[in-house]
């Protein structure tokens, strides 16, 4: 047979689903074209059918495919797509520059080079592709997505308004994409919009992910113990680790058995996965199933409290699951600093300090409001490097923030700027990944030199990729200034754990009373500013108190580490109290938890 008659009884054999006889194909013409780009893509396709190993399988096949000459665009497009799933991403931009080169119009070609630069960490690159993608042809299908992608990269290089305003394009054009409103949502935190209007958004879009008519509350399961699911995409080294961890290493396994329900993709496990695997009772993969399978996998296991992790920042899923209400008590946690408007979610626990006294007037949760901080930290203690600072005396104060640029607003860097201002000769040091673009870079220089800060008095740390490097770096800063109207939360623990003080205000909603939670857990309540004047006293004081920042600086991380912020015990004890309590309110019967 000619190689043409091969690939064409293979494909047809594919086609039929008849994977004995696209096997036999191969195996025995293997010898004589198993070197020709066009079999071996037959035979990755065929591999790729049967639920081969993309990574050790499917993906050297297409790569000898690939350097074998094959330029045909459905190979291209799957070859680079199979790149970028596995985060490799040089190949992939060379793979899709080839699909532009031959067909120049190729829409999606221009959204997945987009998505390479921006997983590279040049937003900007990404940003003029797919403007160019808008010009290529502005009636494409595609073009609620373009603008989606367009508002992500500007919010990511912290154009804050810019990306509200162009999230606000992708909705006008396809209203009920739920992971283009749960964005919207998520990152209307980072703008100072009125707490009314944000919470109107949330009624006003929330049968996005659950009918007007909300489902029955489910019976409670008749278990020998409580089943407690957390459903989350960042069971890995991620912000929410932090603060989930210390919870699964201690909570009481003769009341509770916690489940872990998981969305992210198998790729992106690590040591940390396997360490909450460990933690945990059972483990569920949920990455690849449809909403109603999720929900009948957790009515299955019989979970009586369901935990969100994520709120709007997981794309959609776990929220519309929540929306159809598979277990009786449904609860916010950790992972979103607001309301997610949804009415079929019971609880969301926060405290005292991170929300004002008016707060329930703009949450469709009840809050449960813990006694201290509502959060417990405890660092990857195999990453985290010893504390080692240069003694202030003498020599220019540095001031810094690990923050996203997301975060970081034109209000937070005229403030900084006034902070940099009243202390002579001080600099502030930026870390984030994505300031490895030299335009992006650029670009946030020349923001402070609008509020008078030359470029000398700015330092930009690369992107460490090595974690270890990247907190070692917090030993270059004296002093950390916070975000508004987001906090630092993860951010803000990591710096006071690398012996680093941290400056915040305290604002009119959670986002922006995160940090004042946290250093009151530490007992560093005289660094919470009321506004913003005082923000720049506290931080001018204190780098003009030289003696009293290195005792802080000194004392600071055994200080974080016998104080509530890292009690687990004592926090789990809690947190399991808070749980009975919701559990209790919902039956409306009393539940006692001992110590």
């Amino acid at each position: 047979m000619t190689i043409q008659q091969v690939l064409n009884q293979i494909v047809a054999a594919l086609r039929k689903n008849d994977f004995k006889s696209a096997r036999r194909l191969i195996d025995s013409q293997e010898k004589k074209y198993g070197g020709n780009p066009y079999f071996l893509w037959q035979k990755a396709i065929y591999e790729l059918s049967r639920g081969s190993d993309k990574r050790n399988i499917v993906l050297p096949l297409m790569e000898k495919a690939y350097n074998g000459g094959l330029q045909e665009l459905n190979f291209l497009r799957q070859f680079g797509a199979l790149l970028i799933e596995f985060d490799i991403y040089m190949t992939a931009c060379k793979v899709f520059g080839n699909i532009v080169q031959i067909k120049q119009d190729d829409i999606e070609a221009y959204i997945k080079l987009a998505d390479i630069f921006s997983g590279t960490g040049n937003p900007v690159t990404a940003i003029n592709t797919l403007k160019l993608a808008l010009k290529i042809n502005p009636n494409h299908s595609s073009i609620p997505t373009i603008y989606y992608n367009i508002a992500n990269a500007l919010m990511e290089s912290g154009y804050q308004d810019e990306a509200i305003e162009t999230y606000k394009k992708a909705l006008e054009l396809d209203s009920k994409n739920i992971i283009f409103s749960s964005y919207y949502l998520f990152h209307l935190n980072y703008v100072d919009i009125g707490r009314g209007e944000y919470f109107q958004f949330c009624q006003k879009h929330r049968t996005l992910w659950e009918s007007e008519t909300l489902n029955a509350r489910p019976p409670f399961p008749q278990t020998e113990k409580i089943k407690i699911g957390f459903l989350s995409g960042d069971f890995r080294f991620h912000a929410v680790f932090f603060f989930t961890s210390p919870l699964f290493e201690n909570y009481d396994k003769n009341m509770f058995e916690i489940h872990l329900f998981s969305t992210q993709r198998r790729e992106k496990y690590d040591k940390v996965t396997e360490m909450l695997i460990q933690q945990t009772d059972k483990w569920h993969d949920i990455s690849k199933t449809g909403i109603r399978e999720a929900i009948d996998i957790i009515k299955k296991e019989e979970i009586s409290v369901l935990i969100d992790l994520a709120g709007h920042t997981n794309t959609g899923m776990p929220v519309e699951i929540y929306g159809r209400r598979p277990a009786p008590v449904q609860v916010s946690y950790c992972g979103y600093p607001n309301t997610t408007g949804l009415k079929s979610i019971d609880y969301r626990i926060t405290d005292k300090i991170c929300e004002p006294d008016d707060a329930q007037n703009y949450h469709s949760e009840k809050l449960f409001k813990m006694d201290g901080c509502f959060l417990c930290y405890q660092p990857y203690f195999e990453v985290i490097p010893e504390c080692s600072f240069e003694n202030p005396h003498g020599r220019p104060i540095v001031f810094g923030s690990f923050n996203n640029l997301a975060k970081i607003t034109p209000k937070t860097i005229k403030l900084w700027c006034d902070v940099i201002n009243a202390v002579p000769d001080s600099k502030i040091v930026l870390k984030y990944k994505y300031l490895n673009d030299p335009k992006l870079r650029e670009i946030t220089v020349s923001r402070f030199a609008e509020n008078g800060i030359s470029a000398d008095r700015i330092i930009t740390f690369s992107f460490d990729f090595e974690i270890k490097e990247h907190y070692a770096k917090y030993n270059k800063i004296d002093i950390a200034l916070d975000t508004f109207p987001y906090n630092g939360t993860t951010t803000t623990c990591d710096a006071l754990y690398m012996g680093v003080p941290v400056i915040t205000i305290l604002g009119d909603r959670h986002a922006s009373r995160v940090s004042a939670s946290l250093l009151n857990a530490v007992g560093l309540d005289e660094f919470v500013a009321k506004n913003e004047n005082e923000f720049v006293k506290i931080a001018a004081g204190l780098a003009g108190s030289p003696q009293k920042l290195t005792e802080i600086k000194q004392n600071l991380r055994e200080r974080m580490q016998n104080s509530a912020l890292m009690d687990k015990r004592a926090f789990t004890w809690k947190w399991q109290n808070a749980i009975l309590n919701m559990i209790s309110e919902v039956k409306n019967a009393p539940l006692i938890f001992k110590q």
